[in-house]
């Protein structure tokens, strides 16, 4: 019977370890998460091109698709290539785009605020979030690489909040599930 109520929580409580994991190295380590994220995400994209470049080799009789198929194995070959020698340069590209894709949410929420006739809560809602939003897209997009870090520091925080969150929440169900066996 122990070894029930053992396996009942810790196996599925486990992404919730390995989320706090991920956030304490993301916050020891900001620079070094982050650089390592983007060689992941390389790897994994130079590894999906070379299927899509297999898949078309192998579907020479298809004449449909099998070119769009090869440029776009091609493409993420060179993208993932890319990625792998300039990790920094392809970070602080992501995290630019992402500040100006801040400022571009806070502004349509502005725009909401002032052109719908909302009720006082959404309001206020739309005028604080659009306004957050825009000066930390601004101070993002504005400095990258320095944000970087500060982006990987709050996803550090978040990971280990959810990470303790989900162990707690599954080994509060499994608990009651265990109390009922």
């Amino acid at each position: 019977m122990k070894q029930f109520k053992l396996n009942t929580w810790i196996f599925p409580g486990l992404h919730g370890f390995l989320a706090v994991l991920f956030g304490l190295i993301a916050l020891l380590f900001p620079s070094i998460t982050l650089i390592g994220l983007a060689i992941y995400f390389a790897i994994m994209i130079i590894l999906g091109g070379l299927l899509l470049i297999l898949s078309s080799v192998r579907m020479r009789s298809f004449k449909g698709g099998r070119y769009w198929q090869l440029l776009e194995g091609i493409t993420g070959v060179l993208l993932g290539t890319v990625i792998l020698i300039r990790p920094e340069l392809s970070v602080a590209v992501f995290v630019a785009i992402t500040g100006i894709w801040a400022m571009l949410l806070g502004l349509f929420f502005l725009v909401i605020y002032f052109r719908k006739q909302l009720q006082e809560f959404e309001q206020y809602f739309f005028l604080i979030a659009g306004f957050i939003s825009f000066i930390f897209g601004l101070l993002i997009a504005l400095n990258p690489f320095k944000s970087s870090r500060i982006m990987m520091v709050l996803i550090g925080i978040y990971a280990i909040a959810y990470g303790i969150f989900s162990i707690v929440r599954t080994r509060m169900i499994t608990g009651s599930i265990s109390e009922e066996s």
